[in-house]
C-alpha cells in the first residue's frame, strides 16, 4: 500500500518541479559575479605586475594555473613543448568550450596604472599596455 502511494506523489513531484525563472538565474549569476570581485581585482594587477614578454611568461602561467587548480581545474602544463603553455580542464562530457588566455606582455609598454596616457613605471621596460592582464581574470 505505501509503495502504490508514494509513486503516484513521486511522479507528481517530478512533473510539477519547475525551472528557476530567468530572473532567479540572473540574480544568481550577479551574486557569483560580485562574489569574486575582489579576486578578479587582484588576478588583474597581479598579472600587470608580472609584465612578461611572449614565451617568457613564467611568474604568469604559475599564478593563473595555480588559481584553476584550487578550484577545481586539471592543468596540464609545457603543450607542443612550450614550458608557458598550458591547458585547463574542468567537468566531462559536452558542451566543450575552449577560452584563450592571452597572458604575455609587449616590449616598451610599461605603464603606471590608472593612467589614461603613456606613463611607464620603468622606461624602455615591458608592460600590459594592450591589456592582456585584464581577460584572464575574467
Amino acid at each position: 500500500m505505501t509503495r502504490t502511494l508514494l509513486l503516484p506523489l513521486a511522479l507528481a513531484a517530478c512533473c510539477l518541479a519547475q525551472p528557476p525563472s530567468e530572473d532567479v538565474l540572473k540574480q544568481a549569476a550577479q551574486e557569483m559575479v560580485e562574489g569574486r570581485r575582489q579576486l578578479t581585482q587582484r588576478m588583474v594587477d597581479s598579472i600587470f605586475s608580472f609584465s612578461e614578454l611572449g614565451y617568457q611568461e613564467h611568474q604568469t602561467s604559475a599564478y593563473v594555473t595555480a588559481i584553476l587548480e584550487q578550484n577545481g581545474f586539471k592543468v596540464t602544463r609545457g603543450i607542443a613543448g612550450l614550458p608557458t603553455s598550458w591547458v585547463a580542464e574542468w567537468g566531462a562530457g559536452k558542451p566543450v568550450i575552449g577560452f584563450m588566455a592571452d597572458i604575455d606582455g609587449l616590449p616598451e609598454t610599461s605603464q603606471t596604472p590608472g593612467v589614461a596616457f603613456h606613463r611607464p613605471l620603468i622606461e624602455n621596460s615591458p608592460g600590459h599596455g594592450e591589456g592582456h592582464n585584464a581577460g584572464q581574470a575574467v
